[in-house]
């Protein structure tokens, strides 16, 4: 995953958001993702562009958005961080919902890649040790 170091927060919301909706409607339109991320089509078309560059999704214009392999993996992990992060806010600091999940976002992108690795290792951890405070929504 050496791509995923060289990808902007920006990219990365991107790519979790095709995956959201592949996994809902199994296909993922520019005109979803906009709608998901909150952006123009173009800002979406732009995005794609690189993301297809780099090998990280499939495109046609006009067409569906789907994850390669490696967008897949890169995706994945992506959410992964970010819903160890979003339950740790809820179920340890007892932050409403909605502000957990946007304050998510936002911390996944600004904490250096290896205090991020060290949170999201410690809050599975102790989401999975039985306490039972995984907020999974």
């Amino acid at each position: 995953m050496h791509q995923q170091q060289a990808l902007s927060a920006s990219l990365e919301d991107y790519l979790e958001a095709i995956l959201l909706l592949e996994r809902s409607s199994r296909v993922a339109r520019v005109s979803e993702i906009a709608g998901q991320l909150g952006v123009s089509r173009p800002s979406v078309t732009g995005a794609l562009k690189s993301l297809s560059a780099r090998r990280l999704v499939a495109h046609a214009p006009y067409g569906h958005v789907t994850l390669t392999v490696e967008g897949a993996s890169i995706a994945a992990e992506v959410e992964r961080r970010h819903l160890a992060i979003r339950d740790f806010l809820i179920g340890v600091l007892g932050i409403p919902g909605d502000r957990a999940e946007a304050t998510a976002c936002k911390m996944e992108h600004v904490l250096e890649p290896e205090i991020l690795a060290y949170f999201v290792e410690y809050a599975e951890r102790q989401s999975h040790d039985g306490s039972g405070w995984a907020a999974r929504e």
